[in-house]
């Protein structure tokens, strides 16, 4: 015949409960330093972000500084293609900080936010990856314009064939040395928190 007794003595269980000590709560200074100390990979790509964000500041006034002094209107012209790429860089970093990298809000379904955010990050990254394919050549051949121009030598790279085949070859191999150059910079500052993110997601 079955039993409904219980396999355990409610008043002893009550009062081994009552006889616990209550837990202290945290104070707000244990968990402001807490956070202050997290090492979440959303605080550690806002932070990545916003130090590349201060690289593209840095470059961009350099590259505003030239188109300044530069004299020849092609170089001038190619320099603020430079500038432009600069600031739609900054933009575009402004739009992470503000719509991407944000910490998912409680109510959320949080493996479906961080999922779609790896997903965006990487997205990302691979885009600029190649759209920056376009303004090596220009950076390059504005350099190179430039170092000519010092010299009052602009003229050469219309009929002086060895320069403008020393200009092919510098294209031909800096162009590619630099894209992998930033994807490995990529890897180097947002590559690992965008794993830690697919780990958690997993």
């Amino acid at each position: 015949m079955a039993t409904t007794e219980p396999t355990f003595d409610i008043n002893d269980l009550w009062k081994n409960l009552s006889s616990e000590q209550p837990r202290q709560a945290i104070s707000n200074e244990t968990l402001l330093y807490w956070q202050h100390r997290s090492n979440d990979p959303l605080g550690k790509l806002r932070k990545n972000i916003r130090i590349n964000s201060g690289y593209t500041v840095v470059f961009g006034l350099a590259w505003t500084f030239l188109f300044f002094s530069a004299d020849h209107f092609w170089i001038r012209f190619l320099l603020g293609i430079m500038v432009a790429g600069h600031i739609a860089g900054l933009l575009y970093n402004r739009w992470l900080l503000r719509e991407v990298v944000v910490t998912p809000p409680a109510d959320t379904l949080i493996r479906e936010r961080l999922t779609h955010l790896s997903h965006r990050m990487l997205q990302g990254l691979r885009s600029l990856e190649y759209i920056a394919l376009f303004f090596y050549p220009v950076s390059i051949t504005s350099g190179f314009c430039l170092a000519l121009a010092s010299e009052d030598k602009l003229d050469l790279l219309v009929t002086d064939q060895v320069l403008q085949g020393i200009l092919v070859g510098a294209l031909v191999v800096l162009t590619p040395a630099c894209y992998y150059l930033t994807r490995w910079l990529n890897k180097l500052a947002f590559g690992n928190e965008v794993k830690r993110l697919q780990e958690l997601v997993k």
